[in-house]
């Protein structure tokens, strides 16, 4: 074995890895895992329910744990949206937000109520979060634009 550099002038040649097509390719998964993933949400942004318009409404503290949100479908049906996106329907309103009360009564109540529902379901489902004794209850808009 010659361990020598050799005499003759010829150079040893050395394998390089092209890191050109490498990039590339990377670039195109990036682009391709970018335009397929769905955007993360919170539970309450994928409700469902076609919002009103307001210009006064107050944003979603995504930090408060304790809240209740309900949604009243075009239709005037009453469904609890639990956090991990389910949802129930509540056959009597107030019976439901009574045990609710009992079992968490500093929660906070959200409304969501769709813009083609009538007026008066929303009020009474207002109302009945009052009457039971929720300090905090706020309905959801959506900004205007």
């Amino acid at each position: 074995m010659n361990f020598r550099g050799s005499r003759t002038g010829r150079r040893r040649v050395e394998a390089t890895l092209e890191l050109t097509p490498l990039i590339d390719v990377i670039f195109l998964l990036l682009i391709f895992f970018v335009m397929t993933t769905a955007p993360q949400s919170s539970p309450l942004e994928r409700i469902g329910v076609d919002l009103p318009e307001a210009a006064s409404g107050a944003e979603l503290d995504e930090a408060e744990v304790d809240r209740v949100v309900l949604r009243v479908s075009p239709e005037g049906a009453v469904f609890e949206q639990r956090d991990d996106g389910t949802q129930r329907a509540v056959e009597a309103p107030l019976e439901f937000l009574q045990a609710v009360h009992r079992e968490r009564p500093t929660a906070t109540v959200w409304l969501f109520g769709d813009a083609e529902v009538a007026h008066g379901a929303v009020i009474r489902l207002l109302d009945a979060a009052r009457e039971v004794g929720f300090k905090k209850v706020h309905m959801a808009v959506r900004p205007p634009g």
